[in-house]
């Protein structure tokens, strides 16, 4: 099953990313300092699927496991 979310890395930012959900091993939400001159930070879920890394996500980890679970409905 996959889930579509959105990419919050600086590189990728509003891109869509469409993970397998079966490969997660865990998400966390955090806050991230994208800017340290300014200290300027957001919020991003960090979703871990190895051996492929972690993306940051919008999404936050009910977002994410409400995806999911509907897929199974």
């Amino acid at each position: 099953m996959f889930v579509q979310l959105t990419n919050m890395s600086v590189q990728h930012r509003g891109k869509t990313i469409v993970l397998n959900s079966n490969m997660i091993v865990s998400m966390m939400t955090s806050e991230v300092v994208r800017d340290e001159a300014t200290g300027s930070s957001e919020v991003v879920t960090h979703v871990f699927i190895p051996p492929h890394g972690t993306w940051q996500v919008k999404e936050s980890v009910e977002e994410i496991l409400q995806q999911i679970g509907s897929a199974h409905s």
